[in-house]
């Protein structure tokens, strides 16, 4: 992840933001709950939640009566205590979303770029749409924690660069964090678009028994990310889930929408975009979901046994009909009841969708401010 060059909004204690991952975790929660969950005292807790309550991140709710005493009054995070801004690079498209404080999207555009153009004059496209998303909603005087960015591509070790897609190869020169923080007003978080999407899928309530998740993105390229234990595993390099490498072993096409988008270019239809592919019973996806199956297959038992994890993401933000029509043709879980006595993991299509990018990167500023 490239860290941003402009200051947070504010600095959190340690126990503020235990209290507040406490309690964004658990919902509406009576302050005996938080110190029973943290290990903290009472008194403790008490006195956090009013810190919380003077920064207005947090808003008592209803009543509940208890079984003795006074009747307890919950705490929960306050929805409009700040915004975020999530950016995701698609193919030739870049997708813009707002979030409020306790992670719903309010606001979600999609802008059509030339990948080929100066990366400045993307970033100021991205700075104006996000200035007229405040002005809409008339937030020119809300806290606004900063903006999350899906970029595809690994990082290079001196933290400022990143080696992205070839379309847009010119970008790899650029200083990324310098570049974002002359154009935006907030703090900037890059990062790679699988662990964006990864952060998103995980952090969206939809898997709320999963601890350990792995997503396998196909859009640009062909990339991975793991949550292990709750937590984003980046890598000592942050470049953890970086699988391109393995794919170009094989002789077969790169299992990626880009390479089907091409594809059906090249074969004379009007597709530039993910939503203008066809169904996936017209022959030339049909033999691509065939082909990329068999390629997926083996280092997709190689992650299965690796790391036991709960579930498995394949597809990423992908139109979901493709990634169900992927786990279809693999058929994944015959092989597995061959060589094991226990369930495999579920594999799925991403639970957010097709907006999971956006989604995952609006998060970014929320949780780098709690350090959850």
């Amino acid at each position: 992840m490239l860290s941003p060059i402009k200051p947070l909004q504010f600095q959190l204690t340690e126990g503020q933001r235990k209290v507040l991952s406490t309690i964004r975790d658990q919902g509406a929660i009576a302050r005996v709950k938080i110190a029973a969950i943290t290990g903290f005292r009472t008194g403790t807790v008490t006195t956090i939640c009013k810190e919380l309550l003077s920064l207005q991140l947090i808003q008592e709710t209803e009543k509940v009566k208890q079984a003795r005493g006074q009747p307890a009054k919950p705490v929960s995070l306050s929805p409009y205590a700040a915004f975020s801004f999530g950016v995701a690079f698609h193919i030739a498209r870049i997708e813009l979303a707002l979030s409020n404080f306790t992670g719903n999207i309010i606001d979600r555009i999609s802008l059509d770029y030339d990948e080929s153009q100066p990366a400045q004059t993307t970033i100021q496209a991205i700075a104006d749409a996000a200035h007229k998303m405040i002005n809409k909603h008339r937030l020119h005087n809300a806290r606004i924690l900063g903006m999350g960015v899906s970029m595809p591509g690994p990082y290079l070790n001196d933290g400022k660069h990143v080696r992205t897609i070839a379309p847009m190869k010119h970008w790899q020169d650029v200083d990324l964090a310098e570049a974002f923080a002359k154009q935006i007003d907030w703090p900037v978080w890059i990062d790679n678009d699988c662990k964006v999407a990864a952060v998103g899928e995980y952090y969206s309530g939809l898997w709320p028994d999963c601890k350990d998740l792995i997503l396998i993105e196909i859009g640009h390229g062909i990339g991975g990310a793991a949550i292990l234990d709750g937590k984003l595993h980046a890598g000592k390099h942050n470049n953890a889930g970086e699988i391109g490498v393995f794919f170009k072993q094989s002789d077969r096409p790169k299992p990626c929408l880009r390479e089907l988008i091409l594809e059906l270019q090249q074969a004379g239809l009007d597709v530039t975009t993910l939503a203008d592919i066809p169904d996936v019973d017209h022959p030339i996806v049909k033999s691509w979901i065939q082909t990329s199956a068999k390629t997926l297959m083996p280092p997709l038992l190689l992650t299965l046994s690796w790391f036991d994890p709960d579930c498995i993401i394949i597809g990423g933000s992908s139109p979901e009909k493709i990634s169900q029509a992927l786990i279809q043709e693999m058929n994944v879980e015959m092989q597995w009841n061959k060589d094991f006595d226990y369930p495999m993991a579920q594999l799925a299509p991403s639970r957010v969708g097709q907006h999971l990018s956006s989604y995952g990167a609006s998060m970014y500023p929320i949780f780098q401010t709690l350090l959850i």
